[in-house]
């Protein structure tokens, strides 16, 4: 005589959006088939993923695990939506979270995972941002022997690496299965842009313009110097530079120096060539704009503001 064992679990709670409701798991053990959907009662479903016990969550509480024939059944207690995620015990098998309604009459909700294979990609540099040419993101390469986790299927993908030209690349991923792929990137030429704004700064103390923002866009990761200038060509500011591929912006408040225009020039080197760029920046003090304590006389009155109605509220 087979034995048959039920759990019924009751949990009500607040999930986000999602009203509250309460709902009852309903696992079979053992050989034990999932129930017929005609003998369930009002506001049930059936969670069927095909993956035996496989660990299922409904608006993020976990609700049980799947039988032996990869269903659990749910029920509710009114109609509504709801959101369902199963995490699978195979890590070559992945679950996308869904929505779904349930309704008075019993239903199935079908919730099918995507397999997975192995893309390992070896390349002269690294880390490798791998893409597919939807634009998607799979993941970073970050040393020799990594490992991605990647949908099956035939398709290009996109493989990028700071300061290097991008790749594409067609692969076939298997099921369960790890495949190899050799990449070379070429060097990006070393390309550097100098922009300073604004081109005019007030650093006098009046919250408006007070800095100015140096921005660094390089091709490359490249190392060298930052250096400001005055009109004469005394040096008021020099600082060693690291930067990497993208922009690199440095605050500037002036640093008490008098009004009058100054030179910005960054000299950087990517170890192959060396390249320097200069830019303009004028310091002038002579407009106050009561720009701080037309700020700080709006912030007192709106919080004076806010204080009273909180007071009057809980008198």
């Amino acid at each position: 005589m087979k034995k048959i064992f039920t759990i019924i679990i009751s949990i009500t709670l607040l999930a986000g959006v999602f009203a509250q409701f309460s709902f009852q798991i309903i696992i079979g053990f053992g050989n034990t088939p999932t129930p017929n959907i005609d003998s369930l009662g009002d506001y049930s479903v059936i969670i069927y993923t095909g993956e035996p016990f496989a660990t299922v969550y409904i608006d993020e509480v976990f609700a049980g695990k799947t039988d032996a024939f990869g269903k659990l059944v749910v029920q509710f207690s009114s109609e509504g939506y709801h959101t369902v995620w199963v995490v699978s015990s195979n890590q070559s098998v992945i679950y996308e979270k869904i929505i779904f309604k349930v309704e008075k009459q019993p239903k199935y909700v079908y919730v099918f995972g995507t397999g997975l294979g192995k893309l390992t990609v070896f390349s002269n540099v690294y880390p490798v941002y791998v893409y597919t040419l939807d634009g998607k993101g799979a993941g970073v390469i970050e040393k020799r022997g990594d490992s991605l986790l990647v949908p099956t299927g035939n398709y290009k993908i996109r493989l990028e690496s700071p300061g290097y030209e991008t790749l594409e690349s067609q692969v076939s991923i298997a099921y369960a299965k790890e495949t190899p792929i050799w990449v070379e990137f070429k060097p990006l030429p070393f390309n550097l842009e100098l922009i300073v704004k604004p081109e005019k700064f007030s650093p006098n103390g009046d919250w408006k313009d007070d800095e100015c923002y140096i921005k660094i866009y390089s091709s490359r990761s490249a190392e060298g110097t930052l250096q400001i200038t005055d009109f004469s060509g005394k040096i008021v500011l020099e600082k060693s530079l690291t930067v990497k591929p993208g922009t690199t912006e440095i605050k500037w408040d002036g640093g008490g120096n008098k009004d009058g225009t100054y030179t910005v020039s960054v000299l950087l080197s990517d170890g192959i060539s060396q390249v320097e760029k200069k830019a303009n920046v004028i310091i002038d003090t002579s407009t106050y704009t009561y720009t701080k304590e037309i700020t700080l006389t709006f912030l007192t009155v709106f919080l004076a503001i806010m204080g009273y109605l909180i007071y009057t509220s809980i008198k």
